[in-house]
């Protein structure tokens, strides 16, 4: 083949590459260059060449240029990255092979074949952009905060001032979008995020932990007061109202600081700390700032020591069922009682359900000690009904967690437990608490659908202390009522809460529903709730929860079993 054909054939193979192919002569002017290399370069495809080899670099890359020139001159060939420039869009980044050639007259010649790496720079980035910051907020992930303050905790200068981490989080946020359009939650999360900016210094950043969570890293802070200091301007990003769509928005959030000496302290202690704090907290309403203090650490650690301790117990004989009867307020009679969880440790005596119930439900335990409850319960209401066979009315009511409710197979393992355990659908009720109704109440309906068509009864437990809608209300397939005993504590005296009650007792009354009311310690509070025309009650006037044994003794009593209870 001839020189002129094999030179035609080159230059068509190399107008079909993807990549920039040039030919300069020695004194570097452009002998040749490609399709590609004219697109990317923004020059007209059939235009005469009128390029030099120096116009190629771009700008950050011209005194670094000139070495490269000097090493190919002497025969080497050079690969690596340099800018180009295009006389009309300006700089983009490319990938280079620069090489001696010699040319057709035998005299030498320099060829540069270039990959633009634009898009391989757009994906990093935008690989990058995913990987550590929300594309909600456009604030920075957990994993990037994560990987600050554990290179701020290992600082090796000696330098031993505090690092706080300040946990955020808005107060009742679900139940405050649930009256909204779903994208709600959205709007609301940008809205907070966009105030932080203006509340904090430099060396302070935020970033997204959860769902509606945030935390607050200071890189430096003089001591506890300078760290609260920040939680203050913080708490200033709620103060104002927030806007979703046509409606105006009031939130607080709660704050939970701790402060951690560089070379004291990891990453995984002081995130421990924070939380503790942010729990706490919550606990106590919202809208408040802790710091976590002495108090707070042996807090810690005894959850800690709990937690670790009521793994198994379940196995191990530990928790027992108590029994709290309640009573039809019309007759005195036993009509079923709530079963309790108990936790009897062998070194530590009787655990507080205060201490360690919180700690099952923000762990998966909470399921494994739920399905033992029900199991447990289940079982001995079958021998309840195999010793009263013809005692109509002797419900026994099992509280069900958020986590256990939730369950996809849930109503299916209810299903199961009733069959192994031979217990009566018709005297079984499960309470679940209102709080847990208010997310998605179309799937809470489907839901508690799902469990009614077993046959078992179904209660609201603490109803009044949520915010539940009277239309969905109406829906749920539900028998029972309970009246959250802080209202029931009141009756007589508070005319709030004597008026709490009444409406409950009477919205219970027109959708068919029982009412029982919670926490009756007193001969007054029968009273009261006699007059309101209530239904059932439980609580300490009429017996303590008690062991299943001693339960069973006071059904045996029958007519005097309250002067038993009562001694």
């Amino acid at each position: 083949m001839a020189d002129v054909e094999t030179r035609a054939v080159h230059a068509t193979l190399a107008d079909h590459l993807n990549d920039l192919v040039a030919v300069f002569d020695a004194e570097g002017r452009c002998l040749f260059l490609n399709r590609t290399g004219r697109r990317l370069l923004r020059l007209d495809p059939d235009a005469s060449l009128d390029l030099r080899l120096e116009d190629l670099p771009g700008s950050a890359d011209r005194d670094r240029f000139a070495n490269v020139v000097s090493a190919v001159r002497a025969g080497d060939t050079w690969t690596g990255s340099m800018s180009m420039a295009s006389p009309i869009t300006g700089e983009f980044p490319t990938r280079s092979t620069i090489c001696p050639l010699t040319l057709d007259d035998g005299e030498p010649g320099f060829g540069w074949v270039a990959k633009d790496t634009t898009t391989d720079r757009d994906v990093i980035r935008s690989l990058r952009q995913r990987a550590f910051y929300d594309p909600l907020t456009g604030l920075s992930h957990r994993s990037l905060f994560l990987d600050r303050l554990d290179l701020l905790l290992r600082r090796v200068s000696g330098d031993p001032t505090p690092v706080a981490v300040l946990f955020v989080t808005p107060d009742r946020f679900k139940e405050k979008i649930n009256r909204f359009e779903q994208s709600a939650g959205d709007v609301l999360l940008k809205a907070i995020a966009s105030r932080f900016p203006e509340h904090l210094a430099t060396d302070q950043s935020v970033h997204r932990w959860g769902d509606e969570d945030f935390v607050v890293l200071c890189e430096r802070v003089d001591d506890e007061a300078d760290a609260l200091a920040v939680a203050e301007e913080v708490a200033r990003c709620f103060r104002d109202p927030f806007t979703v769509g046509d409606h105006v928005v009031m939130l607080t959030a709660s704050c939970g600081v701790a402060l951690g000496v560089p070379g004291s302290m990891t990453t995984d202690e002081l995130i421990r700390h924070a939380d503790a704090a942010a729990q706490l907290a919550k606990n106590t309403g919202g809208g408040s700032i802790r710091l976590f203090d002495e108090e707070l650490r042996a807090r810690a650690m005894r959850r800690a020591e709990l937690e670790d301790e009521l793994w198994g117990a379940a196995g191990r004989g530990e928790l027992v069922l108590h029994y709290q009867p309640e009573v039809l307020l019309r007759t005195n009679e036993i009509v079923g009682a709530e079963v309790l969880l108990r936790w009897r440790h062998p070194q530590w005596g009787l655990v507080a359900p205060n201490e360690f119930i919180p700690i099952a439900e923000t762990s998966n335990l909470i399921i494994e000690i739920g399905d033992w409850v029900m199991r447990e319960a289940f079982t001995q209401c079958a021998a309840l009904r195999h010793r009263h066979p013809d005692r109509d009315a002797l419900v026994i009511a099992v509280n069900i967690s958020a986590k256990q409710f939730v369950a996809p197979d849930f109503a299916d393992k209810v299903a199961t437990v009733l069959a192994d355990t031979g217990a009566r659908p018709a005297d079984v009720c499960l309470e679940i608490t209102e709080s847990v109704l208010l997310d998605d109440a179309e799937e809470t309906i489907s839901r508690l659908g799902q469990l009614k068509a077993l046959g078992v009864h179904l209660a609201i437990d603490d109803f009044g202390t949520g915010y539940s809608s009277l239309s969905y209300l109406r829906r749920f397939p539900v028998d029972i009522l309970k009246v959250d005993q802080s209202f029931v504590s009141g009756l007589g005296h508070d005319p709030e809460d004597s008026a709490i009650v009444q409406a409950v007792i009477h919205m219970g009354r027109a959708l068919r529903m029982t009412t029982l009311a919670e926490g009756v310690e007193t001969a007054h509070h029968v009273i009261e709730l006699r007059e309101l025309d209530c239904d059932v009650a439980q609580g300490f006037h009429f017996a303590r929860p008690i062991p299943f044994e001693q339960y069973e003794a006071l059904l045996d009593a029958g007519d005097d079993w309250l002067n038993s209870s009562t001694g």
